[in-house]
């Protein structure tokens, strides 16, 4: 992200002398620097600095940031991935100092190499800095320096100086003087939302603080503070390629490594710490296109808007053809499990069969970095979330939606006979971002003999549901698990 002009340096010179006459007067206790904090935390190398805004504050000028940022950038809508990373953002959060604040992590759709933090907990990771990671270790380093930004409160930080630079010290003299500040008139104050990069714009102090304190944060979620240092190296290696927007973004506060690996004696860092996971080289693989668990789609859906299936004219974007009634046979490569398919489907499948599309032609594809399917089935089986059939299918149902926010539970989950196993069927709806009309996604889940949550989602626009209904049905019928 880029950001606005800086402040001119009289009027820099100034919020230092009135920041420093506010700190002597103890004003910065009522300022949100001293609010209390709920659940254990572990001891910060850094404390918030001067603020105007409480935490409450922070949370609702980010919620109001992070909904203009959303309508201006692709948000990612990979389920996969979206859910990877908010997996390990919390994992990272659970270890941040200060106000409990509730994190929430989302995927950009770009390669470009960045990722930025707005008030109150609300992190946005490019999807090129998943791209750019060698391990699970640098992409968490880049995190939890996010993570800091936030705890350590530096975007209303920012906003509360702009504001003194505007006002003046008799404004702030008469907040802390009794009168509840307000959000309103100090965000207009300094720009309004249209200029929220002044909680994105932060100084070489808080570059430092945001390295020092990740690398706090990491040791204690288990990851070696080397991998951040190792991140920053890799992006200062890329010899005459554009400089990537992390460190045009993040102004480098000196020698960064150097400084991380001179805090290594005071963290406590792992013995065996976690550098990569299986789950990161998955996530990496489906934005790399890598044989780790890329979905290889070569055709992409055209149809746009709601169409009349009965009357499309010729060439432009039809619907897929109908299911064929000729079947194809597949069957995992472990023998877990084995369905007929209509022949006219093509099968797209992951390096290790945890998720299978089976669709026609025109049917899928990619969208914004993802794969998208208007009419088929995924397919696949993965670790449960729960070691109950009912609360895992509740957890993979709650994933679904997590990475399709327009969907919405149209019925809960019905304990069903799965071809003699216990089986839950659950559905949810929403706009198809391809075609314009109701999508209905029946979710079948079932437990698999290993432990495994065996599931399998029929998908098709509510106006076609009927057409693909038997193909849907055959399929279920002809399905053997082990």
């Amino acid at each position: 992200m880029r950001g606005v002009g800086r402040v001119g340096a009289v009027r820099s010179a100034l919020v230092c002398l009135l920041v420093a006459a506010l700190l002597a007067q103890g004003a910065c206790g009522g300022g949100g620097g001293s609010q209390p904090t709920t659940g254990a935390r572990p001891a910060p190398h850094f404390k918030p600095g001067f603020n105007l805004f409480t935490p409450e504050q922070d949370v609702e000028v980010g919620r109001q940031s992070a909904q203009q940022i959303a309508q201006q950038v692709p948000i990612l809508n990979d389920g996969a991935i979206v859910n990877y990373v908010r997996n390990l953002g919390a994992k990272l959060a659970g270890k941040a100092p200060g106000y409990k604040f509730n994190y929430q992590f989302n995927v950009v759709a770009t390669k470009d190499i960045n990722a930025f933090a707005l008030p109150g907990g609300f992190v946005f990771v490019n999807a090129g800095a998943i791209a750019a990671a060698k391990n699970e270790g640098e992409l968490a380093g880049v995190m939890a320096h996010e993570i800091t930004h936030v705890a350590l409160r530096h975007g209303t930080n920012q906003a509360s100086k702009a504001y003194v630079a505007q006002r003046g010290l008799g404004a702030v003299s008469g907040i802390f003087g009794g009168r509840d500040s307000d959000l309103g008139q100090m965000i207009g104050s300094i720009g309004g939302l249209g200029a929220n990069m002044v909680f994105l714009r932060f100084g070489r102090t808080a570059e430092r603080q945001a390295d020092l304190e990740g690398a706090r944060i990491m040791a204690d979620a288990g990851y070696d503070p080397r991998d951040m240092a190792n991140f920053f190296k890799t992006l200062q290696q890329q010899g005459g390629q554009r400089v990537p927007e992390f460190l045009s973004d993040h102004p480098d506060p000196g020698n960064r490594i150097a400084s991380i690996n001179a805090e290594l004696p005071s963290l406590s860092v792992s013995k065996n710490p976690v550098h990569d996971t299986p789950d990161f080289d998955q996530a990496k693989a489906r934005l790399t296109g890598g044989a780790a668990g890329a979905l290889r789609a070569s055709d992409e859906p055209e149809r746009k808007g709601p169409s009349d299936p009965n009357n499309m004219p010729e060439g432009a974007g039809a619907r897929p053809a109908p299911p064929a009634a000729e079947a194809r046979e597949y069957q995992a490569r472990d023998g877990s499990f084995a369905f007929q398919y209509p022949a006219n489907w093509d099968g797209l499948a992951s390096s290790d069969e945890s998720n299978l599309i089976f669709a026609p032609k025109g049917a899928y594809g990619d969208l914004d970095g993802s794969t998208v399917v208007t009419h088929g089935i995924f397919i696949g089986a993965v670790a449960p979330g729960a070691s109950d059939l009912a609360q895992a299918t509740e957890a993979f149902v709650q994933q679904q939606i997590d990475a399709n926010p327009d969907f919405r539970l149209a019925r809960r989950p019905e304990r069903i006979n799965f071809n003699g196993r216990d089986a839950f069927v659950t559905v949810v709806a929403g706009p198809s971002p391809v075609t314009g009309t109701l999508e209905i996604d029946a979710i079948y889940t079932t437990a698999t003999s290993d432990g495994r949550l065996f599931y399998l989602i029929a998908i098709a626009p509510e106006d076609e549901y009927k057409t693909y209904q038997p193909a849907f049905d055959r399929i279920i019928n002809s399905l053997r698990l082990k």
